[in-house]
This record gives C-alpha cells, sequence and structure tokens, in this order.
C-alpha cells in the first residue's frame, strides 16, 4: 500500500512452487549439513576406538606367539647343546683312546726290542662294518657309526656333518629317540676299550717286571747294580697308600717305561760282560779256587775253570773286547788274554792254536783259538779265567748268569 493506496501482486502458481521448493531443499541442506557437523567426532571416535581395539588384539596375538616361538626356541637350543656336548664327549675320549693305545703300541715295541716277548691284542675300537651289512644299519646307527669308527687321527672335517644328522629332531620337535640307544652303545664301547687298556697294560707291567727281577738276580752278583722298581723296605720311607691300580694310566705308563729303560741298561751292561760260553758244550773238570794240583799233588789255588773237550774244539770270545795277548804265556801254555769294558778281562789257557793277535777287537762269540794241551795240562782242555781289575774272580759267576740269561731267550 502506498500513499493510502492498496496494491495487490499477483504471482503465478509455478513461482510458488519453485520458491517453496528452493526454501525446502535449503532447510534440508542446512539441517543435515548441522547433523553431519554435529554427529562426525562422535562417528570419528567411534571408528578409532575400533580400529584401537583391533590393533590391541593383533598386538597381544603376535606377543602371544612370539612367546611360544622363543620357548620352543629355547628348549631347541637347549636340546642342541646337551647333544652336542655329549657328541663332543665321545670325541674326547676317543681322541684319549687312541693317544692311550699310542702309548701302549709304543711301550710293547720297547719291551720287544729289549728282549722281552709279547703277544698282547690290541685295545681298539671296533672298525667300520662291511659295505654288505649297510643295509640293516638305522638312521641312528650310520650316524654314530661315523663317531665310532672314525679313522686313526680322526679328522674333523666330518664332525660337523655327524653333528648335523645328531641333531635331527622328529616331527614335535623332540630328539630322536634312537639316538639314546646309540650313545649308550658308544659310551659302552668306548668303556670295553679303555679296559681292555688298562688290562693289556697290567699285564705288560707284569711280563716287565717279571724280566726284570730275573735278570737282577741273574746280574747282581756280577756287581753291576740294579735299580728295583720296588723298594724291599728296609729304607726310609712313607706316604699315603694308593693301589697301583688306582694310578692314571699315564702315570702308570710312564713307571712301566722307566722300567723299561733300567731292563735295557741291564741288559746292555750284561752283554758287556763275560756271560756268553767259551764252548759250545761245557763239561767242567775242575773248578775255581782250592784244589789238589794234578802235578805236584798238594793243594793249591786254581785261578779259573778247566772245562773238558776234544782237541782243535773252537773256543769263542765270551765278551766283545780287545785282544791284548795271543800266544805263549809259561804254564798257560798257548794264551789268549781279552780285555773287556768295566775292568773286566778273561783268559784262555791250553790252546792247541791261537786264531787272533793282539789288538784284534772282538764281540760275543768270535772264534779265537782252538782246544789244545800246551803248557801245564795233563789233557785236552780249555782253561778259562775271569779278572775284575787285575784280580782273579770266579768265571762260574758269569757262567751261570749266562744261563740263566739264555734260559729265557
Amino acid at each position: 500500500m502506498f500513499r493510502g493506496k492498496a496494491r495487490v501482486l499477483n504471482i503465478r502458481p509455478w513461482v510458488a512452487v519453485t520458491v517453496l521448493s528452493f526454501t525446502v531443499l535449503f532447510v534440508t541442506t542446512y539441517v543435515g549439513a548441522a547433523a553431519y557437523i554435529i554427529f562426525r567426532d562422535e562417528l570419528l571416535g567411534a571408528a578409532v576406538s575400533r580400529q584401537v581395539e583391533m590393533q590391541y588384539s593383533y598386538e597381544e596375538r603376535i606377543a602371544t606367539l612370539r612367546a611360544e616361538l622363543d620357548r620352543v626356541t629355547s628348549r631347541h637350543i637347549v636340546q642342541s647343546e646337551g647333544l652336542e656336548q655329549q657328541l663332543a664327549t665321545l670325541l674326547s675320549r676317543q681322541e684319549l683312546i687312541d693317544h692311550r693305545q699310542s702309548v701302549l703300541d709304543g711301550l710293547v715295541s720297547k719291551a720287544r726290542a729289549s728282549g722281552i716277548d709279547v703277544a698282547m691284542a690290541e685295545a681298539r675300537l671296533p672298525r667300520p662294518r662291511p659295505a654288505g651289512e649297510a643295509e640293516t644299519v638305522s638312521a641312528g646307527d650310520a650316524a654314530i657309526a661315523a663317531l665310532g669308527y672314525l679313522p686313526e687321527g680322526g679328522g674333523s672335517s666330518a664332525d660337523q656333518a655327524i653333528l648335523d644328522t645328531l641333531l635331527t629332531r622328529g616331527a614335535e620337535g623332540t630328539p630322536n629317540p634312537a639316538l639314546r640307544t646309540t650313545f649308550s652303545r658308544i659310551e659302552s664301547s668306548l668303556d670295553d676299550a679303555q679296559a681292555r687298556q688298562g688290562q693289556a697294560l697290567s699285564a705288560l707291567g707284569a711280563t716287565v717286571q717279571a724280566e726284570s727281577e730275573r735278570l737282577s738276580k741273574a746280574l747282581t752278583p756280577l756287581g753291576i747294580q740294579v735299580e728295583h722298581a720296588d723298594d724291599d723296605g728296609t729304607e726310609p720311607q712313607g706316604g699315603p697308600f694308593v693301589p697301583t691300580g688306582a694310578l692314571h694310566f699315564v702315570e702308570r705308563a710312564a713307571e712301566l717305561d722307566r722300567t723299561l729303560d733300567a731292563l735295557s741298561l741291564m741288559r746292555r751292561s750284561a752283554s758287556a760282560m763275560p756271560v756268553a760260553a767259551p764252548l759250545k758244550v761245557m763239561r767242567l773238570s775242575s773248578g775255581f779256587g782250592s784244589r789238589i794240583d794234578p802235578f805236584l799233588k798238594r793243594r793249591a789255588f786254581h785261578a779259573g775253570l778247566d772245562f773238558v773237550a776234544p782237541k782243535g774244539t773252537i773256543v769263542h770270545a765270551t765278551a766283545p773286547g780287545e785282544v791284548v795277548s795271543a800266544g805263549r804265556k809259561g804254564g798257560y801254555g798257548i794264551m789268549v788274554e781279552i780285555r773287556h769294558a768295566n775292568g773286566i778281562s778273561t783268559r784262555y789257557g791250553h790252546l792247541a792254536k791261537a786264531l787272533v793277535t793282539p789288538g784284534t777287537v772282538v764281540s760275543a762269540g768270535t772264534p779265537i783259538g782252538r782246544v789244545g794241551s800246551t803248557g801245564r795240562s795233563t789233557g785236552p782242555h780249555l782253561h778259562y779265567e775271569t779278572h775284575r781289575n787285575g784280580k782273579a774272580v770266579n768265571p762260574a759267576t758269569f757262567v751261570s748268569a749266562g744261563r740263566a740269561l739264555r734260559s729265557a731267550e
């Protein structure tokens, strides 16, 4: 209405509908946007919360699996270390037994070189099975076979392959049950080998000790000082009682080695003494010492031994030495005198012929003359004397020692 006048506007229907539609659309859009803005934070918060819950769930499952993996891994490591330790122990024991066998073989060789006849079974580990038996050997036995039958001097190149086989696990991660049995079998085999070595060492020691005592008994009368492994207890001594069997193998072997050294020394000392036989067949007709002189028929001193033998019988040197005289010498007739070691000398009288000359170096058993009856003699025989540092000593002592030494050969 303008200046008191009313004005009427006519609005077409389609315009009214259009305006109304835009109005409703605007209001709806505005209300939707407002609702979205209002509830957006709540929706985002719910989504984030659900995501966090899922993450925590996954992390918990991962932690559980990791703990189980650690447990299984730890168990595997413990079992592996246990088997590795057992394998290392077996290899170490085998190496020790091989070393002990080498020591034992050396002692046997040394005993044989010393003149002791030793027949001993070796206590080595078993050797590999024949190829034909391979089909009957289980996997566990095959693994142990590589350990139990290592070649002499064993090589470490195969150790890792052996270990890989031994560390094989079953389906549940437990050790192969056959390993328990095979380990026990190998340990038993090593125990047997070690016991046989101890028995062999004891047997060898007893043999050597008996030979040492026999030599000592034979050589002591000759003035050879013999060191005994076992003292008779007359000298002051003491200490705790430890049975011989309780000594370590190495200590027993060292003691036996010292006894063999002493035995070799005794044999070398004996070989320098006039203990060989001057005649192949000796029949004594007159001994050493006081006797009735065959010519004067009164008591006199006889400085040697008389052995009856056919004329021309070969006379042998009784020890290594050097001929100092060979020819006629008073009542000895044709005589050969030989100087030996340790102040010992021997004389061979009434010879028909001397086969050596002064300065000749002879060995025990060297022919030096022939039996005769030259000089102050009633018939063919050998007059045999031994002197120590220029003084006559009874040759029977040396002859008896020689017989005792030869009796064991």
